[in-house]
């Protein structure tokens, strides 16, 4: 059963995390720079990574709107977008890379989504990368993501974010796709084929040696006289 997490729109909180049905035109990576509409969205398929270059992971934003900031302090602000004053919060906000036969794009992922493909909440994150100022373990995450495909809604957003203008890629959704076990090298592979030729062969032969077993049993007994 494929499971596919959404939001409504990238602003939109952990708990907008909804079903959607499957049934939009998937198209390659090399063909999204024709979908040039920002009130559309469209689907790839393909690996989702972290690229290599540093990344916070997350930014902040306003407590009661979800307004993002350029601080990179926690701290009560006056927002110019609600009017209120507000504390800051992290905003889980990234960058993924998604790769088919075709090529290779960047999209920004963020909130609920970013949280799960991360397994990790805003303020996990911001605790690592900014309170300690570690850097975020990528290659960890990238393991985990390996040889998984994902099937991703994709669309040019219409606003800008502190660190994107206008025209950028954003995720809306992913899809993750089953896929098939396969060994992991050629003597998993000779071991296993081994298994299969073998194994009918080591059946039928315990039932013939059972049913040698059995049928001097059923003989009738002759009987001597005198």
């Amino acid at each position: 059963m494929l499971i596919k997490y959404t939001v409504k729109s990238p602003a939109e909180s952990a708990s907008s995390l909804n079903l959607v049905a499957i049934d939009d035109e998937i198209l390659s990576v090399s063909a999204i720079a024709t979908q040039t509409s920002t009130a559309e969205s469209f689907y790839v398929e393909g690996e989702i990574s972290l690229p290599g270059h540093f990344q916070r992971f997350y930014l902040l934003g306003c407590s009661e709107c979800n307004h993002l900031v350029q601080s990179k302090i926690k701290r009560e602000i006056q927002c110019i977008n609600c009017r209120l004053s507000r504390m800051l919060i992290p905003r889980c906000h990234f960058e993924v890379e998604i790769t088919d036969e075709t090529g290779t794009i960047t999209a920004t992922m963020s909130e609920g989504l970013g949280q799960r493909i991360l397994s990790m909440t805003a303020e996990q994150i911001s605790d690592i990368t900014g309170v300690k100022n570690e850097l975020f373990p990528a290659a960890h995450n990238n393991q985990l993501l390996a040889d998984k495909l994902f099937r991703v809604q994709l669309q040019w957003s219409s606003s800008r974010t502190p660190d994107k203008n206008a025209g950028s890629l954003v995720l809306l959704s992913y899809t993750e796709k089953p896929t098939m076990f396969l060994p992991e090298d050629s003597t998993s592979v000779s071991g296993a084929d081994r298994i299969m030729e073998e194994e009918p062969i080591l059946v039928t032969d315990a039932k013939a040696t059972k049913k040698q077993k059995r049928e001097p049993s059923t003989l009738p007994k002759r009987l001597r006289y005198g």
